[in-house]
């Protein structure tokens, strides 16, 4: 199973622990799932996770952001090409998820952010939140 996990998505894991993006960022560390990303997605992850007050809220635990974006690079799948996305979504930020669904023909789409959310599918891929797609992978 191939799947996508949004910016929103990981913060969330990151700063609880025992919500269910935690959660699904375990299952994917113990190989239940293929984590695709582009190096877009890397970058944005990276200035995400390194801002002031996320940092601060992770202060107990200094090493999590970097050990995280390791694993990302060394157990996820790196996605590469180019297809047009432009006006898919309303923020073009998000453009990058939908370009990485469909280069990598990604199975799900995980996301709490409702602009992604109301497209539902994009090709191939579901979008749904991580509440729905916890049970698929349990």
């Amino acid at each position: 199973m191939k799947v996508i996990l949004d910016t929103s998505v990981i913060v969330n894991g990151l700063l609880s622990p025992k919500g269910t993006p935690a959660q699904i960022i375990g299952h994917w560390m113990k190989g239940s799932f293929t984590l695709l990303y582009t190096q877009s997605m890397l970058t944005e992850y990276d200035d995400v996770l390194q801002r002031a007050w996320l940092t601060e809220r992770l202060a107990h635990v200094p090493d999590r952001v970097p050990e995280f974006l390791t694993a990302v690079i060394g157990l996820g799948e790196q996605v590469k090409g180019y297809v047009n996305v432009a006006g898919a979504v309303r923020d073009p930020f998000d453009e990058m998820f939908l370009a990485c669904a469909i280069l990598g023909e990604a199975d799900y789409l995980v996301s709490v952010d409702k602009d992604l959310l109301t497209l539902q599918q994009i090709q191939r891929t579901v979008i749904l939140m991580p509440g729905e797609f916890l049970p698929l992978i349990q």
